[in-house]
């Protein structure tokens, strides 16, 4: 039977519970989570991926920004609806990729990542679900006001440029350089994620067309990263100091 010493040190029992006690409020692990979400939270990057590629290929070839304006309306009253589903579906990826960002950050509070990595992480991912529902937004929109006769042709093309062009992957540059850190210095992820998204997170910034084919990769990643997540969702860093520790 375990018992106090004579120097008054705590019985061995206790000190093995306040222990693991201690530990599971370090990493963030209480009884309280449900070690099912945490599986099925990261497939919502495969989703955000199906979701953005379906609406891709529903809206189709897309004019480019440099159409001339007297071209625009005939295109939209043969494909307006096509673009307007593929932007509803373009915004529910969106809506996925927020839950697979929340996800991710979870994964990295609970290896105990610093606050400043894992904030760069969860504004990365703001930022990219922003631009992501208001790319799909747009698309919407042209779907509908392209269709409409009262809508003068300079209008249009104001807004079609908006979903023809696109500029620096700003919130994903962001969310992948958290995650690259958080893989590399803490194990929070694996590191083959985080120095393919180090790659990823410099193709953001390069010249078109090579910007726009890390975008698309991106996607890739995203999923690859969510299935991977669901399938080892516990970091190493914490496997590791899970393991149980006698008290002498």
């Amino acid at each position: 039977m375990d018992s106090s010493g004579d120097d008054g040190t705590l019985p061995r029992c206790l000190v093995f519970a306040l222990s693991e006690t201690t530990s599971r409020e370090e990493t963030g692990m209480t009884t309280n989570e449900t070690p099912a979400l945490r599986r099925v939270a990261p497939l919502a990057g495969v989703l955000f991926a199906g979701l953005t590629i379906a609406g891709d290929l529903t809206i189709g070839p897309f004019p480019g920004g440099s159409t001339p304006v007297g071209d625009l309306p005939a295109y939209y009253r043969a494909h307006g609806a096509n673009v307007s589903l593929g932007g509803t579906l373009m915004a529910l990826g969106g809506v996925c990729f927020a839950i697979f960002a929340a996800a991710v950050w979870a994964r990295l509070h609970s290896a105990r990542v610093p606050a400043i990595v894992a904030g760069v992480v969860l504004l990365g991912a703001a930022v990219d679900t922003m631009a992501d529902l208001q790319s799909g937004a747009v698309y919407n929109l042209l779907g509908d006001i392209g269709r409409d006769p009262a809508v003068t042709g300079p209008a249009l093309q104001a807004w079609h440029i908006q979903g023809s062009e696109f500029g620096v992957g700003g919130g994903a540059a962001l969310f992948l350089l958290g995650v690259v850190v958080a893989g590399i210095g803490y194990r929070a992820v694996p590191r083959w994620l985080a120095w393919t998204g180090l790659v990823l997170a410099i193709g953001q910034f390069a010249p078109s067309p090579f910007g726009f084919y890390a975008s698309m990769l991106l996607l890739l990643w995203v999923a690859a990263a969510g299935i991977t997540l669901a399938l080892r969702p516990e970091p190493a860093a914490v496997r590791s100091r899970e393991e149980p520790q006698l008290v002498g």
